[in-house]
């Protein structure tokens, strides 16, 4: 096995990827943004729900398990981080959940960017049910950026971090309540470019789930409990901070708009809520008997969108690495500022939930500790 470090900008820094021996790189590749055909309909079965599992049966040894213990309190010990937790899933049972220092197993924590993934799930729904098309411009809803330079952007490239809009604003964040407001004040006081080059940005993710609020005419907050959080039993997801709720004039609730949060990086979420969003995405988008998204726009969503950097690309929401089919990769990830990192493996039918709270810098060589012991004693199962 392999590990690659990639440079993930604004949040993510220098993450670590897992890489499987023997399956190539993406190099050659060619990013694709054509939606691909609609599939066959297949007939639909349960997707598997995360449920308690017996590591032995699992292929896992007391040994392998205490390595793992090992490196986890280890890194607390020698106060690398302060506290530190990890839930691994295989083929959809749970088989390590637990944590060290001042991190509990059922405890939030701060997301950062690994609420992207999440996000951008929401918003996908609104696609899927016909309320918005991914090439839609963004100038649909958003009449603002109208005669800027982002003008012709997409909803699919401010999914995929391609629409030329940064995190970074002459005169600080902007304020505003309502998420309809920041995105006013976005196209006035960001800074902007062309699109179609890779250009990592929390506010482009932000003013997608704009899009999506302004498709439904519901708030976002809404979408995201209605859509992903209640099906999939993420009692424990929500935003922490955003605009005051209460001073959200009755005009703007009317037309559907909600207070300021930040789908890009503003969610907490417990070690299981975050292993449920993972599995259902590895289930392609079912999870027990709820299709929260079709298979067809998960397919999408690990589609490779944007080239990153070699062997790593950007999907829709999702960090991409690794060799892919038809464009479609089987390992998708995510990292966030505060030290968190998911991701889920096709190939091993693997879940894995990373929590720190120390910043990416400080938690990365655990990170890589860990990724390196679980690819060690977990099985490629195709």
């Amino acid at each position: 096995m392999k590990l690659h470090i990639g440079s993930w900008r604004m949040g993510l820094l220098s993450v670590v990827l897992p890489l499987v021996v023997g399956m190539g790189s993406t190099a050659s590749e060619t990013p694709t943004n054509k939606t691909p055909e609609k599939p066959k309909a297949v007939a639909t079965k349960p997707g598997p729900v995360l449920k308690p599992g017996n590591p032995t049966a699992h292929g896992l040894r007391g040994t392998d398990l205490e390595a793992l213990r090992t490196i986890l309190q280890k890194a607390v010990d020698d106060k690398t981080v302060p506290g530190i937790s990890l839930l691994l899933a295989h083929k959809g049972e749970v088989v390590f959940k637990e944590a060290f220092g001042d991190l509990k197993v059922d405890r939030p924590a701060r997301l950062a960017s690994d609420s992207k993934p999440i996000s951008a799930t929401a918003v996908m729904v609104v696609v899927d049910r016909g309320k918005m098309r991914l090439d839609d411009p963004l100038t649909k809803f958003i009449p603002e950026f109208k005669a800027t330079k982002v003008e012709k952007a997409t909803v699919r490239q401010l999914l995929c971090h391609g629409a030329g809009i940064g995190d970074e604003f002459a005169g600080g964040w902007p304020r505003a309540n309502t998420l309809a407001e920041f995105a006013a004040a976005v196209a006035t006081q960001g800074k902007l470019q062309a699109p179609g080059q890779y250009r990592y940005s929390t506010v482009g993710i932000d003013l997608a789930c704009r899009c999506a609020e302004k498709a439904a005419a519901k708030p976002f907050e809404e979408l995201l409990r209605e859509y992903v959080c209640e099906p999939l039993e993420m009692k424990h997801t929500s935003f922490a901070r955003g605009g005051d709720a209460k001073a959200v004039s009755k005009e703007a609730r009317e037309r559907g708009e909600g207070r300021y949060v930040s789908g890009g990086g503003g969610l907490s979420a417990s070690l299981e809520d975050m292993a449920a969003f993972y599995q259902m995405h590895l289930n392609g988008g079912r999870y027990g008997d709820k299709q929260i998204l079709s298979r067809k726009l998960v397919t999408e969503m690990h589609r490779n969108q944007v080239a990153v950097s070699r062997g790593a690309s950007y999907g829709l929401g999702f960090g991409l690495f690794g060799p892919t089919r038809d464009g479609v990769s089987r390992i998708f990830q995510h990292g966030g500022a505060f030290g968190t990192y998911c991701w889920a493996d096709e190939n091993r039918q693997l879940v894995a939930i990373f929590f720190s709270q120390a910043g990416l810098p400080k938690a990365g060589p655990v990170l890589k500790a860990v990724q390196k012991k679980v690819y060690e004693i977990v099985p490629a199962t195709r």
